[in-house]
């Protein structure tokens, strides 16, 4: 796919581009490609006519098994393409509420200025990894090129792969894994039910995400659902409480209530909608206490 297509980049303007880190002005660098049967090229990759993270996956999982020695595994509730722990790249679905479909990809500094510089709809610097060199490519923006996106996890995975992979031949893609999903009747009634509540408390606003909607009063939130967030398999409703109550709703209940990730240490609690008898009426009660607070500050 990428490992010797580098001359594939070389549409835009009629000049070639070759690798999407390099100046303009840098010969085009490629590799000496092991024999092997050909496989699908990555212009042949099935078209994403629709943002669909799933498809969008997919088609991530072909660039990235296309290298000897990547494996895939769930890192922080995200897709994670690496070998032997050294990351190549990394899948972003709605990362904290983005609404973005992203791949983070491992790249350099001047790498990474250069990309985000010459296409700022497309490239970013993602959290976290950026300060490292990481790039973040939107696959959900119509002018993402999935051709210099292959040759930008090629150029990840030689910075990564022993030399003894560098020449090896792939071995087959692997069955794609299987990752913890949500009922879509439980989110919708789950979606109505705090729809309800919220619309009965003034000044609220409410914005949709990937996987999380956010309710507002002015420009802060005080509730949101959340469907699958790092594929836990949950859908939860979250409002803002202490985190002694937090820990003490986690601890007495523990099926019911429970502390958010990176969220609780910011004063959030979470209760989940998705299992047993959901108490709306105390959940009402939360979140109206929620509302209440911001909607002070608002002020």
């Amino acid at each position: 796919m990428a490992r010797a297509a580098a001359h594939l980049i070389a549409r835009s303007n009629g000049t070639s581009r070759g690798s999407p880190t390099a100046h303009r002005d840098e010969p085009v660098r490629t590799r000496r490609a092991a024999p092997r049967a050909p496989r699908t090229a990555c212009g042949s990759l099935p078209p994403v006519t629709a943002p669909d993270p799933d498809a969008l996956l997919a088609r991530v999982r072909q660039i990235c098994f296309d290298f000897a020695g990547v494996e895939e595994k769930l890192s922080h509730g995200a897709p994670f393409f690496h070998v032997k722990g050294r990351g190549v790249a990394s899948f972003a679905s709605g990362h904290h509420q983005s609404g973005h479909v992203a791949l983070w990809c491992k790249s350099t500094r001047d790498a990474q200025e250069r990309l985000v510089k010459r296409a700022p709809d497309v490239y970013f610097v993602p959290p976290y990894v950026g300060v490292s060199g990481w790039v973040g490519v939107r696959l959900d923006h119509p002018s993402t090129d999935f051709e210099a996106l292959a040759i930008l996890v090629e150029e990840a995975w030689r910075s990564v792969a022993p030399k003894r992979l560098l020449d090896a031949k792939p071995s087959p893609p692997p069955k794609a894994p299987v990752y913890p999903t949500t009922d879509p009747t439980v989110v919708r009634e789950a979606r109505a039910k705090l729809t309800a509540i919220t619309e009965a408390l003034p000044d609220v606003a409410v914005e949709e995400g990937a996987g999380r909607v956010t309710f507002r009063v002015g420009k802060r939130p005080f509730a949101y659902l959340v469907d699958n967030e790092h594929r836990s398999g949950v859908v939860a409703v979250y409002f803002k409480a202490t985190r002694e109550e937090a820990e003490a709703l986690a601890a007495g209940a523990p099926k019911r209530y429970f502390v958010p990730p990176y969220m609780g240490a910011h004063g959030w609690a979470a209760m989940r909608v998705d299992v047993g008898k959901v108490p709306w009426k105390e959940l009402a009660r939360r979140v109206a206490a929620s509302h209440a607070g911001p909607r002070r500050a608002a002020r």
